[in-house]
């Protein structure tokens, strides 16, 4: 039992933000940060994406306007697309239809990248 003890405690987030960060790095690499904390409903999931993604003004606060813009991306440019959301067990608690629509479209978006020969990565990091 004593063994058990000794165990080395991993802070997960800080190396998946390190990671991150490298990715980052590379060139021709656009990295999204969706800060999940105060995500608890699908308006508040499109407003917070809207502004990590930096969507333009047009965008119409909808799935429709979501899955349109996230195919889009002509404004941030890239060879590689990297959405970071942290604490996204928030919103898949509170409202898990919603949610499950949100990552449906994100699947989606990224399926559509690759048949364009770019690479979109989608991580959710949950608290």
């Amino acid at each position: 039992m004593s063994e058990f003890l000794n165990c080395l405690s991993i802070d997960i987030k800080q190396s998946i933000r390190e990671a991150v960060e490298q990715i980052a790095a590379e060139p021709g690499t656009k990295v999204f940060y969706l800060d999940g904390k105060k995500i608890n409903s699908k308006e508040t999931f499109l407003s917070k994406a809207a502004e990590a993604m930096q969507f333009p003004t047009y965008f119409g606060a909808n799935w429709d306007a979501f899955d349109e813009c996230i195919t889009d991306l002509t404004w941030c440019p890239a060879e590689r697309y990297v959405i970071l959301y942290d604490y996204a067990d928030i919103f898949a608690q509170a409202d898990p239809t919603q949610y499950q629509i949100a990552l449906d479209i994100l699947n989606s978006a990224k399926e559509y990248w690759e048949a364009n020969n770019i690479t979109l990565n989608f991580f959710t990091i949950n608290k």
